[in-house]
């Protein structure tokens, strides 16, 4: 709020994610699936809500980087899991804010 004043945040991009652990599950712990889900969603949650005032006062838009793993279960542990939540998560916020006149982005990036 310092930085940007009355005007708001016009933009939120959440682009940080971590792949590792993959493994095959049964492989895996529970904090090997919390590691992954803690970045990749839990912490974009966090990011997007505790700037959601800034980016609505300036009908801004949030765009959430996803993966194709967001549509498919490619890899086994926290990673998949995690992207099929910031699908539901945008989804559900783009719904919200539509009305309000904030935009909510995806990108899904495939194998680059």
């Amino acid at each position: 709020k310092q930085q940007v004043g009355d005007r708001g945040l016009w933009g939120l991009v959440n682009n940080a994610g971590i792949l590792i652990p993959v493994a095959p599950n049964e492989w895996l712990t529970k904090d090997d699936f919390l590691r992954v889900i803690n970045v990749n969603l839990l912490g974009l949650i966090q990011v997007t809500l505790g700037l959601l005032p800034l980016v609505r006062k300036a009908r801004g838009r949030i765009v959430n980087m996803s993966s194709i793993g967001g549509r498919l279960g490619l890899y086994a542990g926290g990673y998949s899991i995690s992207k099929f939540g910031v699908e539901a998560f945008s989804d559900t916020l783009r719904r919200e804010l539509h009305a309000l006149g904030v935009k909510v982005s995806v990108i899904e990036p495939s194998f680059f």
